[in-house]
């Protein structure tokens, strides 16, 4: 399965919207990865560049005072604790593609798709 951007997960901010664009070819990566060592490389990268973007989309958020700050900075450390316990599950000996392809869905597509909209939604009603 290819995971691939749309345009209708545009947030309307270039500079986050140019790092999800980006989420979405690592995750790609990861999810077709074709053996366990590359698999391996792409999970460290993607999980990189996720914490990277979260630090960059939370400074958004305050910057812009957005109001459910708090929910979305829990929501990425759970991204993050989840991805944690794939890769270490990976470590083990594991390599549950379909648990490393329904995390990545359920991520790129739910929370960027709803949750990150909610961001921008409250973004364009304070621009004048």
């Amino acid at each position: 399965m290819n995971i691939e951007w749309k345009d209708s997960y545009l947030v309307g901010d270039g500079r986050i919207d140019s790092q999800h664009r980006h989420l979405f070819k690592l995750a790609d990566l990861v999810v077709n990865a074709p053996d366990q060592n590359e698999f391996r490389l792409a999970a460290m990268q993607l999980y990189g560049y996720m914490r990277t973007h979260f630090a960059d989309e939370e400074i958004l958020m305050r910057t812009s005072n957005y109001p459910a700050y708090h929910e979305h900075q829990q929501l990425h450390n759970e991204l993050l604790t989840r991805f944690n316990a794939i890769s270490h599950s990976f470590a083990q000996g594991v390599w549950n593609k379909d648990e490393i392809l329904a995390f990545m869905t359920t991520w790129l597509l739910e929370h960027i798709g709803q949750e990150d909209a909610k961001i921008a939604a409250y973004i364009r009603q304070q621009s004048p």
